[in-house]
């Protein structure tokens, strides 16, 4: 039996596609889908379905405009300050509490001195919980965004262009431990760096 590459091609391109619609994040799911439709076009073209290559070709112009709208949006955000003894915080956690509990267990949450719901378009899009110090020192136990939001722009606005959001509530400096390999390099892609290499202590200046 010969190889057929241009069969295994469109196999490639279908599952592409199929991959993107598992996606939670809509930044994905466009961008994934827009490489799945680049690849479907190209297969419609080597087998002379030019139907098919001209409307995969249009679904990955919808996903550029739309990918587009979401970079250029001027979007709104706000830090307030939480309490965990709130209902809606229980709620919070005990809706995303597998993926939470990969950081901190619902206990020390509970313990904590200090939470923050950090908002996105008037949604809450994670939340920051930890032991502030009387130096400013907030010892994160979880940093959590929902997959929604996993753009990491939460991030980049809250500790890197504008970090006197979380100053003016009391806290300099950002202490974390990171859990898992995901968590370390979420760490260092938004700027925390190593203090304590022993103990993985990972630190980041306001």
């Amino acid at each position: 039996m010969d190889f057929d590459w241009i069969e295994w091609f469109g196999y490639l391109a279908s599952l592409v596609v199929l991959v993107s619609l598992t996606m939670t994040s809509i930044i994905k799911l466009r961008v994934i889908n827009l490489i799945g439709c680049l690849l479907f076009a190209g297969f419609a073209y080597l087998i002379d379905s030019y139907p098919t290559m001209f409307m995969n070709l249009g679904i990955a112009g919808i996903n550029v405009y739309f990918l587009w709208k979401i970079y250029s949006a001027e979007e709104q955000f706000k830090l307030i300050v939480a309490s965990v003894n709130s209902e809606y915080f229980e709620y919070f956690i005990s809706t995303n509490q597998g993926e939470i509990e990969l950081q901190a267990s619902v206990d020390e949450l509970r313990e904590a001195n200090t939470v923050f719901y950090m908002l996105r378009n008037n949604s809450i899009a994670g939340v920051l919980v930890g032991n502030n110090s009387e130096q400013g020192v907030l010892s994160v136990l979880l940093d959590y965004v929902t997959p929604e939001y996993r753009d990491f722009k939460l991030a980049h606005y809250y500790y890197e262009s504008h970090p006197d959001e979380i100053k003016l509530r009391g806290v300099n400096t950002l202490m974390a431990k990171p859990t898992t390999k995901e968590h370390r390099e979420y760490l260092i892609k938004v700027g925390f760096q190593v203090v304590d290499g022993t103990e993985g202590v990972y630190q980041k200046q306001l």
